[in-house]
């Protein structure tokens, strides 16, 4: 019928264009029954297919059928993401039925020459040629459509269209070939759009496919091609954008989408070498040529391309206050070549030589910054579309800056590494030879220098995101929705399509069968009502104008009203009308979903309405549409500042972080630009979560922009943290308080609200950590005042419950228990915390995780915590009654599945395959020390006897190898040079295991404590104890070398860093300072394995001397590890004297030294060596700061050594009288030269006074009359 039509008919509008126009409105409609099905599936596969065939009285005529059929289709492709049934049948028909291919092949697939001849040609009327015209642009709009909506829709095969779209076969020309033809068609900028869209997308889904493709032969282009499509793109450029925006776009649009992922196309199009052929080559060759190109020879001439774009930014005042949309899409495709700077070297190099480049780029910046933003009420569309664009400009030049920097720091790695290697320097020239430019550094340093980096971090934590404008939103909609119930209740359905109306019924199915609205029904009828009848409709128009109050801002109240909208509301009625927002926009950020107005407006038929009843109702939706529209303007402008915050954290980021040795001279920036914006970005931050409240409900987009807020207060707390004063931290402090309490109290079903928590823990930990080392170097007497110290306890006394709660989640355990340690050994005192913790943490599920496998990594976490909780009498009854001791054995037996003492076998040696076992996390020390601080905080109560009798046989018998594994002493270098140790049997250890030395020594001093206790359980077991402590001790005692002596020896210990704070401390200067004992043999051993093996290889060597022992030179991690061993030489001492003080009891109740049972001692020798390392070191550090008042960290090492030395001289005091010998006479010669000079030295030190008195009446003891021969009493 429609054949005949078209042969017999006259005008021009013959029957196959009303059927398609038919087919289209019932499209539109959405209904999806057979009959449309069938109907649509005909216009596609015969109209379509056919109608070329057909006879026309006219030849144009077949041009409008074309046309028209290509509009039913382009409606069809454009509705498959609304219609389920319908769009499944499109989506299989359009990706399988190659006649349609390739017919729509045939209309598109021509080039510009071909084009032109047909003006020439006598067989073609003028209005054939613009029917064609037409028909070839809505082709490529389809072509475009389908390539964009399908690209993803590839499972195991290549669907048919794809092998035809990228094939060389496909006639009569490919279509990568057309569409690159066509962008030089200069007669139809339409066609010439069109085909760059199309090329663009052709571009990326070629990359995707690559797996199925053999090769990448579509993309070949001759000399003539490449320069054709040169000389176009640069006229588009130059001429197009001021009167064709959309060509100029897409132009861009596709260099930017070949950046990305046609490396070897964009070169050879920027390239003004004639010669380049990349004509037949595959991926590789792709990539190769790119390369071969970027990499050029120096003298190569700029491509025109180059000045094209360096054209646009020349212009800044007008470019981004007239058109911000043009300068985006050129900003993304310079961002593209930063992002691929191994292919692009050459085009790079051309751009930062262009005059004034860089400088281009900042004035855009501050012509932003100094935007001021105007309410959002009060913004157009367009006006905040623009502003939307400004700031993801901002965004992407920021990236780019970004990008600069980092790629600048890898060329100066790898122009580090060609000094230190001549040979590779021809090898890689090329590569290290860019210009290093410091002009991205400068305008940064600049920034900071005045106010333009304050007012950026001012202006991007400015959050536009409003929950209530969704609010709003959704009210509106629920308005609407109900008005359109009652207008369906009248049988009156407008002109609304099907889809809606089928939308519409399914809410008021669900909506009346709700209690609270048979409660209206039953309230209704029960008062009479309307007689009874047509209760329904009245119960609506009564919610319409309770749900028309709320948008006006008076609550509903409470009862079934409220119910029955907080229903509508939740039920997201028109969220089906939310589409991925796929623009300029969204080119540079996550995935932005907006209101698709355009279609509600199209189901709505709302053009129609002047003209019918529903011309009352048009103020309902007009209202809806304006408050859809500041939600979609809302969002937008919010994800572009919300990227621009993002990069402003990149760049802070990559500015700063630069190693010691290529960080310029003024690098930093100013800590004061950062503390000028913490109250701004607090308030912003607090804004930003209190939009969260009103509906209780987690937007992702606001998390996402908290997020940023977070992360650039991390980065400011981090970087300016010495300057942070106590208002800042406070303030910091009570902002993260509320957000965390807001967030805790969401939704677990909140997506993105676990991230945001974790960042705020992660900054809260920060902000804790740095206030704690601020009060301990200041000291709490040094605070300006009582209410200094009184407003850091008020800021986290409120912390404390809301972080016991977030301990009850797996991921933010951790960093809860870390935080709340830090307050409660620092900040707060014990009668301040407790009881807070007392009634709000749950203990018992923290101790569970003890024997929670999955839980290993967090165990020295919570155990750490535990030590702090067990210091306080009230913790340790909490641990001992939750069952603490029961999980601790449990752990101690199966923790990760014996890999913790797997290393150690039942005789307390180390096993062979210690290399291959992933390290301990050293839970056994945490372990012992929670023990230790249970027991010591329990004192003598009997719970705490029984602890003692209960722990002293599980240690000392059950575990006894890992108490002697601890205690093992490290073999010490040979002084006989002539004597030959392998290397395999030098000692080696870590600062971790000296720790777990440490806690085993603590336990046992504790422990034996309880004389009675230890007796009893200890039996023969205590004297091997003893053996033991006193060869740990013999080996302490031999540190008695001072810096610069005996270096043939070597380090007696080796003990490198392993840790990434340990290798931070190597590269921090000593403390100490001191030249003598452990603090002189220590920096031996603490090299890192890297500079150790060059070392360590020659101490082991017979005859070969480490000569130059002044180069390994003392650090802050050299002073810990002596200052460990020398706390593990006291508590040895200690526990030696409680030995001997428990056997001169016994010896008292028996009236007898029992010799037999009395405690090994150590020798005077043994004993000697710690005297004279103490005097030595004592004597040097109060010498060297006589004039000066001596550091609390050395005071305190000062008294830890001195009562060493006390108590050295009462063991030896115990085995002169136990063996009824007296000291020998050398012995005490050098003892009184040591003597003299420590009292000397010492005596002007106020805080020595209580040390040295206590010292000199056991030396009263040890040598009697050496103190008054010397004059010192």
């Amino acid at each position: 019928m429609l054949l005949i039509d078209c042969e017999q008919n006259d005008n021009d509008n013959p029957l196959a264009i009303s059927v398609l126009d038919f087919t289209m409105r019932l499209v539109e409609t959405g209904l999806e029954d057979d009959s449309v099905l069938a109907l649509v599936v005909f216009s596609l596969q015969h109209v379509l297919v056919s109608h070329e065939y057909w006879k026309y009285k006219a030849k144009y005529v077949r041009w409008k059928v074309t046309l028209k059929v290509l509009e039913v289709m382009k409606k069809c492709i454009l509705s498959i993401s609304s219609y389920a049934r319908l769009g499944e049948v499109i989506h299989d028909v359009l990706l399988s039925d190659s006649s349609i291919h390739h017919t729509l092949f045939r209309i598109v697939c021509t080039t510009t020459q071909t084009l032109e001849n047909l003006y020439v040609s006598r067989l073609f009327e003028l209005m054939e040629i613009e029917g064609l015209q037409l028909a070839m642009s809505s082709v490529l709009d389809i072509l475009f459509i389908m390539i964009s909506k399908f690209s993803k829709d590839v499972s195991s095969s290549l669907p048919i269209f794809y092998q035809a779209l990228l094939s060389c076969m496909t006639k009569p020309v490919p279509v990568v070939t057309a569409v690159i033809s066509l962008i030089s068609y200069f007669r139809s900028p339409a066609i010439q759009v069109g085909a760059a869209r199309v090329l663009s997308e052709l571009l990326i889904v070629a990359d995707y496919l690559q797996q199925y493709l053999v090769g990448n032969a579509c993309f070949g282009l001759d000399d003539k091609q490449i320069t054709d499509l040169r000389r176009s793109v640069n006229h588009i450029l130059l001429e197009q954008s001021s009167w064709n925006e959309d060509l100029f776009v897409a132009i861009v649009i596709m260099l930017t989408s070949a950046a990305n992922y046609q490396p070897a196309f964009l070169v050879a199009i920027f390239s003004d070498i004639e010669s380049i052929d990349v004509q037949n080559s595959n991926g590789d060759d792709a990539k190769q040529a790119a390369n071969e190109t970027s990499l050029g020879p120096q003298g190569s001439r700029k491509s025109i391309l180059v000045d094209a774009f360096m054209h646009y930014l020349d212009r800044e005042n007008d470019l981004i206050n007239s058109n911000p949309r043009i300068l985006l899409n050129v900003l993304n495709f310079m961002k593209a070549l930063w992002q691929g700077a191994a292919q692009y070297t050459h085009i790079l190099e051309w751009l930062r030589s262009s005059e004034n480049f860089w400088k281009h780029l900042s004035n855009y910046i501050l012509l932003i910054a100094g935007t001021k933003d105007g309410a959002l009420e009060n913004l157009t569309e367009k006006e905040a579309l623009d502003l939307a664009c400004k700031y993801r400009c901002q965004s992407v030049i920021l990236e780019i800056m970004a990008y600069e920097m980092f790629l600048q720091k890898k060329l100066s790695h790898a122009e580090s590494l060609v000094k230190h290697g001549a040979e590779l320097k021809d090898r890689i020239e090329n590569a290290v030879n860019v210009e290093k430019s410091k002009a991205v550094r400068e305008i940064v340093s600049n920034w900071s220098e005045n106010s333009v980096l304050a007012n950026l971090i001012q202006s991007d934590t400015s959050c536009d995101y409003n929950n209530e404008k969704f609010f709003r939103a959704k009210v509106a909609s629920c308005l609407f929705t109900v008005h359109v119930m009652g207008r369906l209740a009248a049988h009156d359905s407008g002109t609304l399509s099907v889809s809606l109306l089928e939308k519409i019924h399914v809410i008021w199915k669900k909506l009346s069968t709700q209690r609270a609205f048979s409660e209206l029904l039953a309230q209704y009828s029960q008062r009479g009502y309307s007689e009874g009848k047509e209760l329904g409709t009245l119960i609506l128009s009564d919610l319409y104008y309770h749900i028309q109050g709320e948008l006006e801002g008076r609550k509903i109240g409470p009862g079934p009203f409220k119910e029955l909208f907080q229903y509508l509301v939740e039920s997201k009625i028109l969220q089906s009308y939310q589409h991925k927002y796929d623009d300029d926009l969204s080119a540079t950020s996550k995935d932005v979903y907006l209101f698709d107005l355009v279609r509600l407006r199209a189901d709505m038929g709302l053009d129609m309405w002047d003209y019918l009843e529903w011309k009352a109702s048009k103020a309902t939706a007009e209202t809806m549409l304006r408050c859809m529209q500041n939600a979609n303007s809302m969002v937008l402008l919010a994800n572009s500042r919300h990227s621009a915050l993002k990069a402003l954290i990149t760049v802070l980021t990559v500015y700063q972080d630069q190693s010691p040795e290529q960080k310029p001279v003024g690098a930093k920036i100013h800590d004061q630009v950062f503390l000028s914006c913490i109250d701004h970005i607090c308030q912003c931050f607090c804004a930003t979560v209190e939009s969260l409240v009103p509906i209780l409900d987690g937007s992702d987009d606001i998390l996402c922009f908290l997020n940023g807020q977070v992360e650039l207060l991390l980065h400011i707390v981090r970087s300016a943290y010495e300057s942070l004063s106590l208002h800042a931290r406070v303030l910091v402090l009570k902002t993260l308080g509320s957000g965390l309490k807001v967030l805790s109290d969401l939704r677990r079903s909140v997506m993105g609200v676990n991230t945001t928590m974790k960042l705020l823990l992660t900054l809260l930990l920060s902000t804790v950590e740095f206030t704690c080392l601020s009060t301990r170097i200041d000291g709490a007497t040094d605070m300006e005042s009582v209410k200094d110290s009184a407003e850091i306890s008020n800021a986290t006394i409120p912390l404390l419950p809301i972080l016991c709660n977030c301990t009850t989640r797996a991921e933010h355990c951790t960093l809860s228990l870390m935080t709340m340690d830090f307050i409660l050994r620092s900040l707060l005192m014990p009668n301040t915390w407790f009881p807070i913790i007392q009634h709000h943490l749950q203990l018992q599920n923290l101790i569970l995780k003890l024997q929670d496998k999955n839980s290993f990594a967090s165990i020295p976490i919570i155990l750490k915590f535990f030590l702090t909780l067990a210091q306080v009498r009230g913790g340790a009854e909490m641990l001992l009654n939750s069952g603490f001791f029961s999980s601790l054995r449990v752990l101690f037996a199966e923790s990760a599945d014996g890999r913790l003492f797997s290393l150690i076998n039942s005789e307390g040696n180390v096993s062979n395959s210690s290399d291959k076992i992933e390290k301990p996390q050293h839970i056994w020390g945490l372990g012992l020390s929670v023990v230790t601080a249970i027991i010591q905080s329990l004192g003598d109560r009997s719970t705490g006897s029984d602890i003692v009798d209960k722990m002293i046989p599980y240690f000392f018998s059950e575990k006894a190898y890992m108490i002697f594994y601890h205690l093992n002493a490290p073999d010490f270098p040979s002084d006989d040079p002539n004597k030959k140790r392998p290397r395999a049997q030098r000692t080696q250890t870590s600062f971790a295991a000296l720790q777990e030395t440490e806690h085993t020594l603590m336990l046992m001093c504790v422990l034996a404590k309880h004389w009675n206790s230890w007796v009893k359980s200890m039996k023969e077991m205590d004297s091997q104890l003893r053996e033991k402590s006193i060869h740990l001790l013999a080996f302490i005692s031999r540190g008695t070398q001072r810096h610069g002596e005996a270096s043939s020896r070597g380090a007696p210990l080796l003990c490198p860093p392993t840790l990434k704070e340990e290798f931070d401390y190597c590269k921090k200067a000593s403390v100490i300072k001191s030249r003598s004992g452990w603090f002189a043999l220590s920096p031996l051993g603490c090299v890192s394995k890297h500079k150790f093996t060059a070392v360590s290889t020659a101490l082991t060597i017979k005859d070969q001397a480490y000569e130059n022992n002044d180069v390994v030179s003392q650090t802050y991690f050299s002073d810990a590890i002596a200052l460990m061993i020398y706390r593990i030489a006291f508590l040895i001492l200690k526990f030696l004297c409680l030995q001997a003080e428990g056997a001169a009891k016994r010896a008292e109740e028996l009236g007898f030294v029992d010799l037999a049972h009395f405690p090994e001692l150590p020798m005077p020798e043994i004993l000697h060596g710690l005297q004279d390392q103490v005097a030595a070191i004592v004597t040097e550090l109060c010498e060297a700061n006589k004039s000066e008042r001596i550091p609390s960290k050395i005071q305190n090492v000062c008294c830890l050594l001195l009562q060493i030395m006390e108590m050295a001289l009462y063991l030896e005091l115990c085995v002169l009288q136990i063996c009824g010998i007296r000291p020998v006479l050398g012995r005490v010669e050098d003892f009184s030269k040591e003597l003299k000079l420590l009292i000397r030295a010492t005596d002007s030190h106020a805080f020595l006074k209580a040390s040295m008195k206590s010292l000199k009446l056991v030396i009263l003891s040890v040598y009697p009359g050496l103190l008054q021969s010397e004059g010192f009493l």
